[in-house]
Formats: C-alpha cells, structure tokens, sequence
C-alpha cells in the first residue's frame, strides 16, 4: 500500500505540471493587459512599460512561466492584482465557501443516490422502479445551472420559502473556527445561525447534486441488482440471514465500488460547476472570485486557483483509489 501511494505522488506530478504549462500559457494569450489595469486608464505609456517590467511581461514566456513556477515550488503564488493581498490568502478566505457547498452537494448526492438506488434495485421492474428511474433521466439531463434558476423561481419568488442568495443572514454573526458555517454553528451552540446557514445552502448544493445524485442513483442500481444474483448472497439467503442486513450490508458494500468510481470522476465536475452556481446564487467562494480574477486579468489569483483546482483533483482521486481496499479487500496494490 505504501509504495502504491508513493508512486501514485510521483505520477501525480504529472497532470499537475500539465495544468500548469496549459494555464500560463492560455492566461497569458487572452485578451487584456495587467499592466493597464495597474496603472489606470490614461497613464503614460512609460508608466505601462515600466509596470509591465515590474510584472515580468517583457521577459520571454518561458522564462516567466520558470519563474512562476519556482516561486510556486516555494509556497508563493505571487500577489493579487485586484485584491492586492497574496494569492495564498486570498484562496484561502474564499476556500471553505466553496468547500462547504460542494462536501454539501456530495452529501445530498450521495443520500439520495444511493437511498433511490437500493430501493429502485430491491424493486426492479416495478412500477416504484420506472417512477426512480425516470427521475434519474430528468435529472441527469437537466444541467444544474438550469435547476439553479428553477429553483430560485419556484422556492424563492414564488413560494419565498428559501433564501436565494449570500450564505447566512446579514445580521446573524457567526464564530468563525472553521469557515464551514454549518459547522462552526455547531461546534459554537449557535442554532438561528445554523438553520440559517442550512436554509441558504440548500438550493445550490441541491442544483449541484442533482446530476451527480441520477448517476450514483443508476450506478447503484445496476450494481446491487448484479450483486444481489452473486452466490455469496444466495448463500446468505440459505443461512436465514435477515434481507435488509444482506442489501444493504453485505450487498451495498461492494455495489458502492462502481459508484464511488463515478464520484471520483463527477467530483471535479462539481467543483467546476460549482462557478457557475456560486454565481447563480451569489455565493461567496471561489467561483465568484475567479469570475472576477478572470474580469479584471488578475492572471497571479487565476493561475493559483487553477493550480487548486487541480490539486483538488488529484488529491480526491488518490483519496477514492486508497478506498477501493477497504470497499473490496481482493483489490491489491503494489504489484
């Protein structure tokens, strides 16, 4: 196990390097000039060349993207050029935001799809069967900005039961400990500001998970109605053994293989999709952040919150890999 996960470090690097070079390189190509948002609009052109000197833009590409990449070996993302604090802090303050709203969406998507799941498996070819099913087609093929925007009209203008914006009322004050509202309402004993910040949360980490939520639903299905044909569980059977137990311990453990595969995958989808809801909703975490990073040519914020992004990736696919062992003892690593 020790030297499948070294390994799977090392070819971690990889992908990582690959991002890196693809965003420097597409950040630097689009349109728009740091060095003029620096300076002002109507400064001389003196003062744009020295600012871009400043920036590094008069040396080749490939030594700018060397020395970025050095300072980013050493922890140092450069500075915000719309925020003017480093880049560090910065992701750092919008971070559990967004954290908060994806771990939610997983969460929902996970308790949904595999509680439709089983019980559209234990009842196949039924008619609670084809009702699961279609569910899984509608959801699946709607995108989730469009079941943002449904949302905000059904619960928010017309049935006005949900807030549709911010993540916790204005006048409510939480104890930040971990910048996971939900959380830090908790560990604090602050009820109104937890049923607040579940209240907000709940459209857009909905509309996030509602894909996501058809896939694991048809993943668990198909999975557990092959599983529950293997001879392990017809033995169990024999043996008297109770068939809740059988489904969903001893059925849905290796069922779930399959559908954790898919959330390692779908989890990077939902961090970028994440973006858009984060707009749809006003959520202040890192979707809101980059759109503006990306307005404002804030090319040291962009390229540390791609380079985030995809570390997010690797260490989530990493994360899923090591879990196959546990889920399936027969999976060996290190051969």
């Amino acid at each position: 196990m020790l030297t499948y996960f070294l390994k799977r470090i090392v070819y971690s690097i990889f992908p990582l390097l690959g991002v890196s070079v693809i965003g420097f390189v597409l950040f630097r190509i689009m349109p728009g000039d740091p060095a003029l948002f620096m300076v002002g609009v109507g400064s001389s052109q003196a003062d744009i060349d020295k600012m871009r000197i400043a920036l590094g833009e008069n040396l080749p590409l490939y030594q700018q993207y060397f020395i970025w990449l050095r300072d980013v070996l050493t922890g140092n993302f450069g500075t915000s050029l719309f925020y003017n604090q480093p880049v560090t802090t910065v992701i750092l303050e919008k971070l559990p935001a967004t954290l908060e709203l994806v771990l939610f969406a997983v969460f929902l998507a996970l308790v949904l799809g595999i509680g439709i799941g089983v019980f559209s498996a234990v009842r196949e070819n039924t008619s609670v069967d084809t009702l699961a099913r279609s569910f899984s087609y509608i959801g699946f093929g709607i995108p989730d900005f469009v079941w943002g925007l449904i949302f905000i009209l059904v619960f928010g203008a017309y049935l006005k039961v949900l807030p549709v914006s911010g993540r916790i009322d204005p006048f409510i004050n939480v104890h930040q400990v971990t910048g996971f509202l939900l959380l830090d309402s908790i560990i604090t004993g602050n009820g109104p500001a937890f049923v607040s910040a579940l209240q907000h949360i709940i459209l857009p980490a909905l509309a996030l998970a509602l894909v996501l939520t058809a896939i694991i639903q048809r993943t668990v299905r198909s999975s557990l109605i092959d599983v529950l044909r293997e001879d392990y569980i017809v033995t169990d059977r024999m043996k008297g053994l109770s068939e809740s137990y059988i489904v969903l311990v001893r059925g849905l453990k290796n069922a779930m293989i399959p559908a954790l595969t898919i959330l390692g995958v779908q989890f990077t989808f939902l961090m970028g999709g994440s973006i858009v809801i984060e707009l749809i909703f006003g959520w202040p975490g890192l979707g809101s952040m980059i759109f503006t990073a990306i307005q404002y040519k804030d090319l040291p914020l962009v390229q540390g919150v791609v380079m985030f992004y995809a570390l997010v990736v690797v260490v989530v696919n990493l994360v899923v890999d090591l879990l196959y062992s546990y889920l399936n003892p027969k999976i060996r690593y290190g051969r």
